[in-house]
């Protein structure tokens, strides 16, 4: 059995969402672990991901907000 990170749950309940699939386009298949999810190709998934691994991490709102805002720019 694989082991499942505090990260990869918060992951999944956050992209589990049937909405936020619906408005990303993805299926439940394709969230994976957190680090799958930081190289999905899918803004959504990406997104999400990034901002459990760096708040978790310790990054300040502001640090957060700049580094997704840089990311949605260069992706969307």
């Amino acid at each position: 059995m694989a082991y499942i990170t505090n990260d990869d749950k918060m992951l999944q309940a956050v992209l589990l969402n049937e909405k936020l699939m619906k408005f990303g386009n993805y299926t439940p298949a394709e969230i994976g672990t957190i680090y799958q999810a930081l190289d999905s190709d899918n803004y959504v998934i990406n997104t999400v991901a990034q901002i459990i691994k760096r708040t978790g991490e310790g990054a300040s709102e502001k640090e957060l907000w700049k580094e997704i805002n840089e990311y949605l720019k260069r992706n969307v």
